[in-house]
């Protein structure tokens, strides 16, 4: 067997029947030795691959068990992290709704608690809503326009998310 490094280089012309032999009996088992290697590797892949979307799984009830909209009551800390989870997207819609309405930062919250209220969806919902929207419009924006019937280049984030 060759040693870690080593390349196995096909025999020259004048090489003996032996080295011919022993050059390919190398070269079969290098050969072997990496496809071993390689299903090795694959198992261990899939075998991550199923880890990791357990732990997600586990991590996903957690978060909607009972337990945890208990300790969010109770603990300021837990409700602390819970709002900075839903804090960037929200922070999103209020600027996408800046930039459509023209307004301050303080009128686009007002508008999205607003609208909030009025469509019974909790803000974080809705500004999930309104950045999604908002990235497909950017995404195909001649579709985005056909869909909303607010005329051309004339959409309501608002309104479309609802």
């Amino acid at each position: 067997m060759t040693g870690a490094g080593s390349v196995v280089t096909a025999p020259g012309p004048d090489a003996s029947p032996a080295s011919v032999t022993s050059t390919w009996l190398k070269a079969a088992a290098a050969y072997e030795r990496s496809r071993e290697l390689y299903q090795r590797t694959e198992r261990l892949l899939t075998e991550c691959r199923a880890q990791r979307d357990a732990v997600g799984q586990a991590r996903s009830e957690r978060w909607a068990s009972p337990q945890r909209r208990e300790l969010l009551q109770q603990s300021e800390a837990a409700r602390l992290l819970a709002r900075l989870q839903t804090m960037p997207v929200i922070e999103q819609a209020k600027g996408i709704i800046m930039a459509q309405s023209q307004c301050g930062e303080a009128k686009a919250f007002d508008l999205l608690r607003r609208a909030s209220q009025r469509s019974n969806v909790p803000v974080h919902d809705l500004a999930a809503r309104i950045v999604t929207r908002a990235a497909e419009t950017a995404a195909n924006p001649a579709r985005a326009r056909s869909t909303t019937g607010r005329g051309p280049g004339r959409t309501s984030s608002l309104a479309a998310a609802r």
